[in-house]
């Protein structure tokens, strides 16, 4: 597959083939999550994309506990509201080893409606739980005693791994939203939106809202695809008229620069915060997390 721009490359474009959203009468937005995050937003006339670098964090780089998702990576976790306690579900329900990228959007999106955290990622050192301690003068949150660990440490989830994470999620839904911008679109307006990427297919759509990775859309509009880059070479093994059509799409796409966008940087520092510094783009999040607080 050929490339649009330097970092929109035939990845993205075999999975736009894949996901048959070039051959579409709905506005479609489609997110590749990893650590070149790529988004394209079209339908069957024209499609815009871009690419944003939102770091390692999805895939458990920079995160001090992170990990693939392999046997033992804690991809589940859910809290107690009333004793901060958490319960956890690792990959072939062996004992920990550390917290893979799904798992890592869970817990934030957890320790945010309990309270554990503010919406910049720090921390309620006011609360009354031995899990929440400071070492080496990071805050932290204990998620499994090393009694319960392979690993023989405890683990935990630091307040520079939420920052990391906070930054990556920001990345990601800045880029959305500046190219929607762009073409005089709104949020409302999609349609539809196709997750795409290994780590993708994993996340729980309900969290990545709560944190403010994706926008706030109705979950039945939501569709993962999967590893669209290698679906779209399967397809394109099979049927010589899915190869003709392969130019045509990559004509029918333009690449916006994000660094030459003014509107994006703005947009990112919005993005800093969980979910979002402007609530109101996350009416359903915001009603939530009053609720649970009461």
């Amino acid at each position: 597959y050929p490339g649009v721009s330097s970092y929109v490359g035939g990845d993205i474009i075999s999975g736009i083939m894949a996901s048959g959203m070039y051959r579409s009468s709905e506005l479609t937005l489609y997110m590749d999550i990893g650590t070149n995050a790529e988004i394209a937003i079209g339908h069957q006339d024209w499609i815009m994309c871009t690419a944003a670098s939102a770091g390692p964090a999805f895939e458990g780089g920079g995160v001090k506990f992170g990990m693939r998702a392999a046997k033992g990576a804690i991809e589940d976790v859910s809290i107690n509201p009333d004793t901060y306690e958490p319960m956890i579900i690792t990959v072939g329900n062996v004992k920990a080893k550390g917290i893979c990228g799904s798992g890592l959007i869970t817990l934030a999106a957890r320790l945010l409606e309990t309270g554990l955290i503010d919406s910049r990622g720090k921390f309620n050192q006011e609360l009354d739980t031995p899990r929440i301690r400071q070492t080496d003068d990071i805050w932290e949150y204990v998620l499994v005693y090393e009694k319960d660990t392979q690993i023989e440490r405890d683990i935990t989830i630091t307040e520079p791994d939420l920052d990391n994470l906070v930054r990556a999620k920001g990345a990601m839904y800045s880029a959305a939203l500046t190219l929607l911008d762009e073409i005089g679109l709104k949020v409302n307006d999609i349609e539809r939106i196709i997750l795409a990427g290994g780590f993708g297919s994993y996340v729980d759509l309900a969290s990545a809202i709560t944190i403010g990775l994706l926008p706030e859309i109705d979950p039945e509009k939501v569709t993962y695809l999967g590893n669209g880059s290698l679906l779209g070479c399967r397809i394109n093994c099979l049927t010589n008229s899915l190869r003709q059509q392969v130019t045509q799409v990559v004509k029918m796409m333009t690449n916006f620069e994000l660094a030459s966008t003014p509107s994006y940087m703005d947009h990112y520092m919005g993005a800093l915060f969980l979910p979002h510094t402007e609530l109101n783009y996350f009416p359903k999040v915001k009603a939530k997390l009053e609720g649970l607080r009461k």
